[in-house]
């Protein structure tokens, strides 16, 4: 019976896509007497795709899903005391289903009229916003009024050239007009490229989108200055997801970039900051110096923190500023690069002194940039010299771990790089399995290491060095997991 709920839009496309939607509704389609729906499909039969056999019954290789945009299903129609009774919310969810097929839900939408905002929403939601369909928008009224109040998610970038400067500048005035976009995601581009009216419009929030967005997305884009990205992110009160992913501007005002300044109006809201191969000491300070003007420092309820790459003179201010978060932190990713070993004891006084303790949502940690690999490789010592866990560069792990006081714990994973097996003992293994067995950790679901600088034939044998070193931890059998890239 499932299998057949599923499949009747499909089947109503194949047998009725050439009706006109403007005439018959669902409702009507299911209540018309069979011989009144026949006579409709014959009259259409002329343009429609020749039928294949009927099938008796949906096998699992014929269900609807495995055939989504290969035409027509033919199947045994449902009868009208079921299709007279269906909810609207049930086309709906079945339209869902079909999300992934743009031939499907083209051809759903010419069913009814019913279909056709469900049908437009999962077509035209994500747009990437290229010249050719930027002019198609603006030449026909018809699309302008149908495609844009569906757009939500906008892609913008990838190998501009300068010689298309103009087409990427009328891009720009075209999408900052647009209504009820929630997403952006620039990549590949220069600010180099804009001229004056469509810089000006992006740094003065000049435009319908500067009020409606909620995730600013940045990857492998230059600006002048990181002023000039302030000033950009801070044109939209509605921000509350940030992302910078090699997002670079000229050091020529890093000074100033450092200096409190007027909290960004969406500082209040923001709920998720990531930083990934940039500079974190600007983006940080713009965020943790904010003051506002009753002299009061202004805290983003960050729910996820993602900086992988911290460089050694940014970890005293990525410490600072993670201890001025508010407890609704759920989701932190860390990683700390240190050059040479004169940049480890840095690394370890901050990471010592930072607490999780009060951070009582927190789900999931996962630290990034454990580099095992000893080079030169660490000949035998002596039986009268210190374990390897006691003069690791990673001494400060253990006690960052033990110091999570979120019960709401489910997931550990650590990004390591790994040559031979020796290299795992920086780790205290022990110390490892008393903080897991941890009685706050009750909801931990997940113990991830996934490994780097391995050849694929060692795999196993690495999962074996892990795990053998976890063997005193009961659930190991159940929730370690060991990945490789």
């Amino acid at each position: 019976m499932s299998c057949v709920l599923i499949a009747l839009p499909l089947y109503l496309c194949g047998r009725l896509k050439d009706a006109c939607y403007s005439i018959f509704t669902p409702h009507q389609l299911g209540t018309m007497p069979a011989r009144q729906l026949r006579e409709t499909v014959q009259r259409r039969s002329t343009v429609s795709r020749s039928k294949r056999r009927r099938l008796e019954s949906l096998s699992r290789s014929d269900s609807p899903t495995d055939n989504i945009g290969q035409g027509a299903l033919t199947m045994t129609s449902l009868p009208v005391s079921i299709t007279s009774r269906l909810a609207p919310e049930l086309y709906d969810h079945f339209l869902d289903e079909f999300r992934a097929s743009k031939s499907s839900l083209s051809a759903c939408s010419s069913v009814c009229r019913s279909w056709l905002a469900r049908c437009r929403h999962h077509l035209f939601s994500t747009a990437n916003l290229r010249p050719d369909f930027v002019r198609f928008l603006r030449d026909s009224p018809h699309a302008f009024a149908t495609i844009t109040p569906y757009i939500r998610n906008i892609g913008l970038g990838g190998g501009w050239l300068r010689e298309q400067q103009h087409e990427f500048n009328d891009i720009i005035l075209f999408m900052i007009n647009l209504e009820r976009v929630l997403e952006i995601h620039m990549e590949t581009w220069s600010w180099t490229y804009l001229a004056s009216p469509a810089a000006t419009a992006l740094l003065s929030g000049q435009g319908k989108i500067f009020q409606t967005l909620t995730v600013l997305d940045l990857k492998f884009i230059h600006f002048p200055s990181f002023s000039t990205l302030r000033t950009l992110g801070s044109q939209f009160p509605k921000l509350q997801e940030l992302e910078f992913d090699n997002v670079t501007w000229d050091e020529t005002d890093d000074a100033d970039a450092i200096q409190p300044t007027p909290p960004p109006t969406f500082l209040p809201g923001l709920e998720k900051l990531s930083v990934y191969a940039c500079s974190n000491e600007p983006i940080i300070s713009w965020l943790s110096n904010a003051v506002a003007e009753d002299g009061i420092a202004v805290v983003a309820p960050i729910r996820f923190l993602y900086l992988p790459e911290v460089l050694p003179h940014e970890a005293t201010l990525v410490g600072n500023f993670l201890s001025t978060l508010p407890s609704s932190l759920e989701g932190l990713e860390l990683g700390f690069l240190a050059h040479n070993s004169d940049d480890t004891p840095a690394i370890q006084d901050v990471v010592g002194g930072m607490d999780l303790s009060f951070h009582t949502k927190l789900r999931t940690i996962r630290l990034h940039q454990l580099s095992l690999y000893q080079f030169p490789s660490t000949p035998p010592t002596p039986t009268s010299s210190p374990p390897l866990a006691e003069i690791s560069p990673y001494v400060w792990l253990i006690p960052f771990l033990s110091r999570i006081g979120s019960s709401e714990l489910s997931e550990i994973a650590f990004n390591i790089w790994l040559g031979g097996e020796r290299q795992l003992d920086l780790i205290d293994w022990r110390a490892l399995v008393k903080v897991l067995d941890n009685p706050r950790f009750t909801k931990l679901r997940l113990l991830q290491f996934n490994v780097r600088g391995i050849e694929e034939a060692m795999d196993e044998e690495v999962r074996g060095w892990i795990s053998h070193r976890l063997r005193d931890w009961d659930a190991a059998k159940e929730f370690l997991k060991v990945s490789f890239e």
